[in-house]
């Protein structure tokens, strides 16, 4: 049931307490998102999982023609956004359960 000596039991928390609550449960939720950002930045890289979702583009694409980056940085920034989508869809289950 409840423990004798909290001091807390049978009453409402402060408003800072439960902000101090939802702090740590955002830091552990970025926390898992961060972990499986970095495991799939390791593999199967960024440039794999771009591949990977670009394939069926590029087999529909007419003959002698290929993907193209349309500002300086797309090259790097695309694989980068993709891996972090599929990190986030891979961690939301400790997400929701965080939030």
């Amino acid at each position: 049931m409840s423990d004798p000596h909290d001091e807390l039991a049978g009453t409402e928390q402060p408003f800072v307490s439960h902000l101090v609550e939802l702090r740590d449960r955002l830091v552990r939720a970025l926390i898992a998102v961060g972990v499986v950002f970095g495991v799939l930045c390791l593999w199967p890289g960024p440039a794999g999982l771009y591949d990977l979702l670009a394939a069926p583009l590029v087999a529909n694409l007419p003959k002698g023609t290929t993907l193209i980056a349309t500002n300086v940085i797309s090259p790097f920034i695309v694989p980068l956004k993709i891996t972090m989508m599929a990190a986030f869809l891979v961690a939301l289950p400790v997400v929701l359960y965080q939030v």
